[in-house]
Order: C-alpha cells, then structure tokens, then sequence
C-alpha cells in the first residue's frame, strides 16, 4: 500500500483496518489517536512497546506498525498530527519523553516478544531517533521497550497531581518514573536478555573517552539534541568543549537532522572564529552514531549568569557602566556578523559567554544564516524577531534588522532580568511591544541601567509595530548614545522610510527623534530642525499612551534641539519637564540629563555661577549611580566652563578625572 505523505495519520489506520474498523475505536486526544478494539480494558501495568519515527519516516512506520498490531488485536497509539511528531523529537523535546512516535500495550509478555520481532521486521531500514527512557529490542531497530503504566493515573500523588504509579509484588507504590534512561522498577524482570557487552565498554559512571582521544570532564548541560561536555584533548592535553548530535533527532522532511546542522555550525564558526566573534572549530566527527564537534572552550559563564552575578555583586543592579559596554560589545559583534553576510536569528543570554575580562563571545550558532537565502525557521520565542518566527517551513532568511529585535530583547534580559516571552493575553488582546513597554517603564525607575539603555529597547518594543523598523530604530539609538552619529543616521533614515512604507507614526516619530539627537551630534543643528515634528509627534504618542519614559526621552530630544538653536528659554522650561518627569518616576538618569542640560542653557546665557552649580548636581548624580560615560560628558562641560573663565586650578582635578575616564573609552551619552 502506498502512502501519500500528505494523508493524515488517521487515513493511514482507518485504511489498515479496513473492513473490521467496526470492530475497532479510534480517538483523538491534544497529542495522541487511541486506537482499540471494541470493549478493551488496559491492564494497570507491564511492559510496553515504543517505535520511533521522524515526521518524513512517521507515516511508513505507522502503515507497517499498523498492520503488525491490528493483525494480533493490540492496542496502540501514535502521534495524532505530524505537527506532534516534530514536537517529540525536536531538539527541544524533553528527553524522557522524545522520540515516542507509537506505543502498543501487548496483552502479556509472550505477546511483546512476538509483537517486538514483527514490528521490527515491519519498519527495519526506517529512520527514528533512539528513544533513551527505553531499551532497544535490537541494535539496529525502531522498537523500543520499557516497564510503566498502560492507563491514565487516576490517584492524586502527595503533592496534589496525578502520575502515574506502578505497585510491586508486595503491593507497595512506586513512582512510574520517566528518565533520559533505561530505569524500569528492579522487581520487574525485562522481557529479552540484556545486550551483549561489547568489548571495551565501559562501566556506569567510569571515565568517558571519545573517538579514543576526548576524555569527557563535566557535562555542561544535556538536550535531546545531545550533550555539550567539557573535555580534554587527549592528544593535546588542552581543555575543549565538545557537542554532540543525536542521529534523527530534529529531522526535517527533507533528510537533514541535528548532525548535519553540528556539521553547519562548524562552517559558520570557521567563517566567523578569526575575527574573534565566536570560538574555533578543531574538528567534526563520529562516534558510536552520533556527530561530534570540538571547538575551543571559552573560559566564562554564559550572558544570562554574567547579569545576574555582576547585579549580585552590586546591591541586585547591574551597572550603569557594565550595560554600556555590554551593549557597545554585542553592537560591535552582531555589526561584524552582518559584515560577515550573517544573521544570527537566535541571539539570546545564553548563547552569549562573557569572559572573565568582561567581553561577550557568541556561542551557539546553529541558527546563523546567509542572508537572501531560503531556510527553515528557527529561533527562541521572546528573542527572536516574531515576524521571522510566525512563518511556517521554509522562507527566505530574515535581514540583519531581525538581529536588532534580538539585541534589545537580550539587553532587557541582561539590564533588568526580564524574559520578554509573554504568556497569551486577555481580551482584548495588547500587542506584545505595547506590553513590554510596560514593564520597561515600571522597571527603568528602579534599574538605571535599563533607563540608560531604554530607547534601544523601547526602540525594538514599543507599539503593534514591525520589528525590522524597530530594529533599526534601536540600534540607530544605541549608535546615537555611542557617538556613532553617522551610522545611526543612516539607521534612523532606514526607519523613517520603513515607517512611511506601512504608515506607522509611531516609529515614524521615535525614528525621527532618534535622528534628531544623531544630526545634533554630528553639529548638523539647521538639519537637526527637521527632526522637530518627529519629536513633537512622539511627545504627543508618549502622553496619550501613558508611556512616561517615552515621554521623558521626548521633552529631552525637544529641549537639547532648542538648545542647540539658541531657544535657551523655550530649552529651559523642557528641562524643567524632564526634571520633573524624571523625579515623579525616581529615574536618576534623567534627572542627571536635565539638571545637565539646565547647565548648559546658564553657560549659553552667561550665567556661569549657575551653569557650575548644575554640572556639580549632575557629576554627584551620574557618580551615584556609576554612569561614567554620563560623568563624562558632564565634565567636559565643567572644564570648558572653568578654564573660559581662566579657573585653572579648579578645572585641574576634574581633568585629572576625565583623563581617567577617557582611559577607560566609555562611549559619549546622548544630550
């Protein structure tokens, strides 16, 4: 019988069972069809079958397992859709539970041991992942065995849920435990003899050696993929960092697997490793039906233990300064991926490691792409652009500003400890940009570092927006505050053009007012003009969404533009707002921004004594709270002010502190 790949599981049965499907029921539940034959009753307990499958090989493994099953009277199961099927063995899915495409519930042992040899005679020379709860019948086969419950629990355990438990001889209760290993209860007598050990295996828990010459010293995390170890090369006597791909394991319909995107990942490190974006590759090989690569271990700890170790050490903040050159360090790294022809796709804090000096290194990236070539799908729900993740198989790869929505997704991580993966809303429904903006604004009051980098953030987040135009409004931003005013504008032009493309006002008015900060940055002040309604409309979206951080950036886009055109009354009284904005909402930040720019409009009026006094409020402000690249920019102001009015020896200290600070390049705040 041949079997269109496009049937539904279900047609595959019902044709199986053909003329005696009177006599059987199917039904479908979330996850699997149950398929049984008229008045069946589950025994409490025993030994079961498992077959594995991938979604191209379920359906040939169903139409021979279905045969097999129906012909003795044996209850089975399987996956009710291929969407199901991907989902078990996914790299993702739990490994207790992976790989289960079929279960069949024999009658009795005798009828497992002939099920076993027929179901594996039916699906040999099929491809499946090795299901790791259970023990293979054969080396080379699809069946599966294992010991567990034939029905539902129907008892609540001591904390209030329903498992499943399996009673002893003696009529105790034990846990029907699922592990990543073979485990059955050891009352329960398997079925078929143990394998034969092959020579030179090793005992349960002795030294691993790999391909003869990897000796495995810690397993860093494991996945259904497979494991990712550290070990040291033998050969060598250098410490490395292996990881390992299961065979069929994330297969897709086309044949590829999780080996053969190890095998990618292999090629992109090599394009990417010289330019000191991710580690090495030293070799890809293979043992005992899995593929392996060795590559260079970074010494460090990944992006999401970094923030959270750093904001321990610091009163449960991450710096102001940290976050400043974290975000300069990942800006410099995606820019040479791009420059490479990459796009990342799957930025996120835990494929960043931070070395022991402080400096981020990309790690994982199976994900990475050429752009404007056709791939499947691929990132983490949260970090990666959503537009990318909503399209279904196959598609063109996404361009770099994708990797913008990722940036800012990984600086709120990092900045404030918020996972930007939202649970569905209620009705009606918010869009996830407008959400997140909420919880930037109720973060950035209590966490400087947040409220220092908010219009990257706010730049890939806020609105039902597209985030490849807030992509690049966040990183025209980010520019912007690190005195990239070039690039940035040529970013934020992007954006206007994009917003005017799908005539969205609200990035048309963030793009513009991030433009504005870039031209006055560059001493464009006539053409910094233009970004005046920009500015205006944004003031104007901020105050009717309530979003009070959005409003602050806004009043102090307006006030440093009509400061820098000599509008020192009209940039007096938007200060004043900032200031007050900033001190109902407890944002230090602003309140350093203002009270500066306060000092500046007094220098350009000739009110100097003023103009000290705010510079010395602002300095006390931006020390407080760390931020060194703020301090700067405010002693700049201080020392020109002192040293126009010939006051030498009191500039001479706050010189002494600036050459410090420009020691250590912190990158030059946004006015």
């Amino acid at each position: 019988m041949t079997v269109s790949p496009q049937a539904s599981y279900q047609s595959v049965a019902l044709r199986i069972l053909g003329a005696e499907r009177s006599a059987w029921t199917l039904r479908d539940s979330e996850t699997w069809c149950m398929v049984t034959p008229v008045g069946y009753r589950p025994r409490r307990q025993g030994w079961k079958l498992h077959l594995s499958a991938t979604v191209g090989s379920a359906h040939q493994v169903l139409r021979g397992a279905a045969g097999v099953l129906v012909a003795h009277g044996c209850a089975f199961k399987f996956a009710v859709s291929p969407r199901v099927t991907a989902d078990l063995t996914s790299v993702r899915a739990p490994r207790e539970h992976s790989g289960k495409f079929l279960t069949a519930y024999p009658a009795d042992d005798d009828q497992l041991r002939t099920l076993a040899e027929e179901l594996h005679r039916a699906t040999l020379g099929l491809p499946g992942p090795a299901i790791l709860s259970d023990r293979r019948y054969r080396p080379d086969s699809l069946v599966h065995y294992r010991f567990g419950c034939f029905s539902p629990p129907r008892e609540l355990d001591d904390e209030g849920f329903y498992r499943g438990r399996l009673q002893a001889p003696d009529g105790t209760l034990t846990a029907d435990e699922r592990n990543a290993w073979f485990s059955p209860p050891a009352w329960a007598r398997p079925p078929f003899d143990p394998p034969v050990r092959t020579r030179g295996r090793r005992d349960r828990g002795g030294p691993v050696l790999i391909a003869g010459r990897y000796l495995v010293r810690e397993a860093v995390r494991h996945s259904n993929r497979g494991g990712v170890y550290r070990a040291r090369d033998e050969h060598t006597g250098e410490d490395v960092l292996l990881k390992e791909a299961r065979a069929h394991v994330g297969a897709q319909p086309g044949g590829t697997d999780a080996r053969d995107w190890l095998r990618y990942e292999a090629g992109v490190l090599t394009r990417l490793a010289p330019q000191g974006i991710a580690p090495a590759p030293r070799e890809v090989f293979e043992a005992g039906g899995h593929v392996f690569l060795a590559e260079d271990l970074i010494d460090g700890e990944n992006l999401h233990r970094w923030s959270a170790e750093e904001a321990s050490r610091n009163g449960g903040l991450l710096p102001v300064p940290a976050a400043w050159r974290l975000a300069r360090e990942l800006t410099r790294l995606v820019g040479d991926v791009h420059a490479a022809g990459f796009v990342l796709r799957d930025l996120k804090p835990t494929n960043v490691v931070m070395r022991p000096d402080g400096t981020p290194v990309l790690v994982d990236l199976e994900c990475a792409v050429r752009t404007g070539t056709t791939v499947h799908v691929a990132g983490t729900q949260g970090f990666t652009a959503p537009e990318h993740l909503s399209g279904a198989g196959t598609g063109p790869a996404p361009g770099p500003e994708a990797d913008c929505f990722s940036l800012g997704a990984t600086l709120l991580h990092a900045t404030a400890g918020i996972n930007p993966l939202l649970a569905p809303d209620a009705p009606p429904a918010r869009s996830a940009g407008d959400r997140l903006a909420v919880m930037v604004e109720a973060a950035a009051g209590d966490c400087p570092a947040l409220a220092a980098l908010a219009p990257l953030v706010l730049g890939e987040q806020l609105g039902n927006l597209h985030s490849q135009a807030w992509g690049l409004i966040g990183l025209g931003y980010l520019r912007t505050q690190l005195g990239e005013h070039t690039a940035a504008e040529k970013d934020l032009r992007r954006a206007i053009g994009l917003a005017l493309q799908i005539s969205d006002r609200h990035s048309r008015a963030w793009a513009g007012t991030g433009l504005g900060c870039a031209l006055e940055g560059l001493g464009r002040f006539e053409e910094a003009e233009e970004a005046e309604p920009h500015l205006r409309r944004a003031l104007a979206l901020a105050e009717a969404s309530g979003h009070h951080l959005s409003r602050t950036w806004a009043l102090a886009g307006l006030a440093a533009g009509c400061r820098a055109r000599g509008q020192y009354a009209r940039s007096r009284s938007r200060y004043l707002q900032v200031l007050d904005a900033s001190r109902r909402s407890g944002d230090p930040h602003h309140q350093a921004v203002a009270v500066q720019g306060l000092g500046d409009v007094c220098a350009g009026t000739g009110r100097h004594g003023d103009a000290e006094d705010c510079y010395r409020r602002a300095l006390g402000t931006w020390r407080r709270i760390g931020h060194r690249a703020g301090e700067a920019d405010t002693l700049r102001s201080l020392t020109g002010l002192l040293l126009r009015r010939h006051a030498t020896e009191a500039a001479r200290p706050f010189l002494d502190r600036l050459s410090e600070l420009s020691r250590q390049e912190p990158p030059p705040v946004c006015p």
